[in-house]
C-alpha cells in the first residue's frame, strides 16, 4: 500500500494565507503563567474540580466554577451535594466503578506499592445548570502519603464533554500516572448473590480505617477509643460479614459497594 509523501506545504498554506494574523519578527511577550493557563489549555471542555480526604469524605477544597457548571455554592458544596446531580440511572455505574477500582488496587497493587499516583477515568452524566443532564468525563486521582503509602487524598477532575458526544460507552480505566496503566473491569454481581450488610455508623469507620491499612491500637488512637473497644467491634465486624480475615472483609466491602 502506498503512502502519499507528506508535504510541509499543505500543513503550512492555511498559515500563510493569514499571513496578517501573526508577526512577522521576534518579539519579547509577557510572561504567561502556566498554572493559571495551562489547565484550561487541556481540558476538552468546561472543568471544575474539587480535593476530599480519603477518610472522613470531607472536601478540603473545590473550585469555584462548580458554581457556573452544577449551579451549587462552592462555599457549602458537599460531596453528597456533587453526587446528587449525578443521573440516577448512572449512579450503580459509578458507585461500581470505584469500588473495582480500589479492589484492583487492594489486589493487584497493594497497599505497600501505592507509594504513587493511580487515577481511574470514566464517564457519568451529570445535571448542569438549566436541569438537563450532559455527559462529563471523570478523572479521580488517587494520592497516597509518600512514606506509609496509604491513599490520603483524592483529586475529582469533571469535565463537561457533551458537545463532544452524547454518548457513553461505560468503559472505565485505572491508570498509574508515574506507571503503565490498567484497565478496569466491571462485573455486576447478579442482584440475587448481593448481600444484606448492616453495619454501625462506627463500625463502618473501623471498616475504612482497616481499608488504609490501620492496626488496631492505630484506629483506637484516631477514633479516640479503647483497643479493647476496637477488638469487639472487630469481632462483631467479622460475625456481620462472615468472613475470617481483613483482606476477606475489605475486599467484600468494595465488592458490596459499602467503601
Amino acid at each position: 500500500m502506498e503512502f502519499m509523501e507528506f508535504n510541509n506545504n499543505v500543513m503550512n498554506a492555511p498559515w500563510d494565507r493569514c499571513s496578517d494574523f501573526y508577526t512577522r519578527s521576534n518579539m519579547a511577550l509577557p510572561k504567561v503563567i502556566l498554572d493559571q493557563f495551562l489547565p484550561s489549555f487541556l481540558s476538552p471542555g468546561q472543568f471544575y474540580y474539587y480535593l476530599v480526604d480519603f477518610y472522613g469524605q470531607q472536601i478540603r477544597y473545590i473550585d469555584p466554577s462548580i458554581a457556573d457548571i452544577l449551579g451549587l455554592d462552592p462555599e457549602s458544596a458537599t460531596v453528597d451535594s456533587i453526587l446528587s446531580c449525578i443521573h440516577p440511572e448512572d449512579i450503580n455505574y459509578v458507585t461500581q466503578t470505584e469500588s473495582a477500582s480500589l479492589r484492583f488496587m487492594l489486589n493487584q497493587v497493594g497497599k505497600d506499592n501505592l507509594k504513587s499516583y493511580y487515577k481511574t477515568t470514566y464517564c457519568f452524566r451529570f445535571k448542569v445548570v438549566g436541569g438537563n443532564y450532559e455527559l462529563f468525563h471523570n478523572e479521580s486521582v488517587f494520592l497516597s502519603d509518600e512514606e506509609t503509602g496509604r491513599i490520603s487524598q483524592v483529586l475529582h477532575i469533571h469535565t463537561n464533554i457533551n458537545h463532544l458526544t452524547a454518548s457513553n460507552d461505560y468503559t472505565p480505566s485505572l491508570m498509574g500516572l508515574k506507571e503503565s496503566g490498567w484497565p478496569v473491569n466491571i462485573n455486576k454481581e447478579p442482584e440475587s448473590n448481593a448481600l444484606n450488610l448492616h453495619f454501625s455508623k462506627r463500625e463502618m469507620e473501623i471498616i475504612n480505617l482497616i481499608a488504609l491499612g490501620y492496626k488496631s491500637e492505630e484506629i483506637a488512637e484516631s477514633l479516640f477509643i479503647s483497643l479493647h473497644t476496637v477488638q469487639s467491634h472487630r469481632k462483631n465486624i467479622i460475625r456481620k460479614s462472615g468472613v475470617k480475615t481483613s483482606s476477606e472483609l475489605i475486599s467484600l466491602c468494595v465488592k458490596e459497594g459499602l467503601i
